[in-house]
């Protein structure tokens, strides 16, 4: 056991020596400086860990077209007739990735927007991998299961993920919750560790609910956040559920690749993504799935 865990932190001292070279070798890729709301957004999450932003400052061309299709998705087919367009986590009912590039391929090829793209790869300082979209439906079941205790992600030293409000989400409709970054390093790492779940009783024991951060809002609230970084859960919903699209990416040399990959199934919808991924987005989404 305890060679193990010896190797596996040589593994991962490796991996993120090599990170650090790619990221000095892919500086030019970026190009000149980020914009001054670039330079905001990575500044929030490399101290707070969370940028809150809208779907319309983020990618303001496609956001009204992404949004109507998907309000209109869940209106017509999120009930119980339409059960066979729906996978059930136990905490959650998530859209098959057939069923979304089949109805809204735009919530799935939003997350290669070239604007969030670019800020991706500025914040990770490495080419990014992208691991899909999920669009979910959250339930008043009262299951306090999988997203919904504290956890940090496990696919990579530095995961972004982009949570996209569908519907307006009140303070009983599951708001994403979360520890600030510093917070979280100083106290809850300590603690806890680096991984595991945890429940809002154990996270009580050692940080006043006071400061747990929620965020509500309206359709078309974006949650940025670094996952790995930050402690955060989806709160249990009591009022009302929830509609969002998770995103997510990670350097393409993930140390958790099974998680990374396990995402979405690319490999089921191949077909259907070869005509909706740009030639110049195939290193993104396909190329380092295939584990070297």
């Amino acid at each position: 056991m305890l060679i193990q865990r010896i190797k596996n932190k040589a593994r991962l001292h490796s991996l993120r020596a090599l990170q650090v070279i790619e990221s000095m070798l892919a500086h030019p890729r970026f190009g000149d400086g980020p914009t001054p709301y670039e330079s905001q957004i990575i500044h929030d999450l490399e101290t707070e860990g969370v940028h809150v932003t809208t779907l319309e400052q983020l990618a303001p061309l496609v956001a009204h077209e992404t949004l109507s299709k998907a309000s209109s998705l869940i209106t017509t087919q999120s009930g119980p007739e339409s059960v066979e367009l729906w996978h059930n986590t136990g905490a959650s009912n998530d859209l098959t990735a057939e069923a979304l590039v089949k109805h809204i391929p735009e919530i799935y090829t939003i997350g290669l927007d070239s604007g969030i793209l670019r800020l991706v790869e500025r914040y990770l300082k490495l080419p990014a991998a992208y691991h899909g979209a999920v669009l979910r439906h959250s339930l008043v079941n009262g299951i306090g299961v999988g997203p919904r205790l504290w956890h940090r992600d496990r696919e990579d030293f530095h995961v972004l993920r982009m949570v996209i409000y569908l519907n307006d989400v009140t303070p009983g409709g599951g708001p994403f919750e979360y520890i600030p970054r510093t917070t979280g390093d100083l106290i809850v790492k300590r603690v806890f560790g680096a991984g595991g779940l945890i429940t809002n009783n154990q996270m009580r024991e050692i940080l006043p609910e006071e400061q747990w951060k929620r965020i509500i809002g309206p359709m078309g609230t974006v949650v940025l956040c670094d996952t790995a970084r930050v402690f955060h859960h989806e709160s249990l919903q009591t009022h009302r559920d929830r509609f969002v699209v998770m995103i997510g990416y990670s350097s393409r040399r993930p140390f958790g690749w099974d998680l990374a990959v396990a995402h979405f199934p690319v490999e089921r919808v191949r077909t259907e993504l070869e005509l909706i991924v740009p030639a110049q987005n195939r290193g993104t989404v396909f190329d380092w799935r295939k584990r070297s």
